[in-house]
């Protein structure tokens, strides 16, 4: 494994250390975790880019119809987000 030195600053060291603390962990245990979990992230996401900027360059794009029924699916689920959110106690 390769040591790495990090400054962090005091409130993200001492979030570190209550999480730590609570999953029964050390530190360095949780950051690697998260850092992990952050790049394998970056890793789909430019995936996902690069995909879609071979498909744009090759004249693929969402017709109107298609743009529109992801908006009225979106927009559904946004409003009925917001419905429930408002009916919680």
């Amino acid at each position: 494994m390769t040591g790495i030195s990090l400054n962090l600053p005091e409130d993200l060291s001492n979030s570190l250390a209550d999480l730590a603390k609570t999953d029964g962990q050390t530190a360095s245990y949780v950051a690697i975790d998260v850092l992990r979990d952050d790049v394998e992230h970056e890793k789909a996401l430019t995936a996902q880019i690069e995909l879609a900027v071979k498909e744009a360059d090759e004249g693929k794009f969402a017709t109107d119809d298609q743009v529109a029924a992801m908006h009225d699916r979106r927009w559904a689920r946004q409003q009925k987000a917001a419905l429930s959110a408002a009916f919680l106690p």
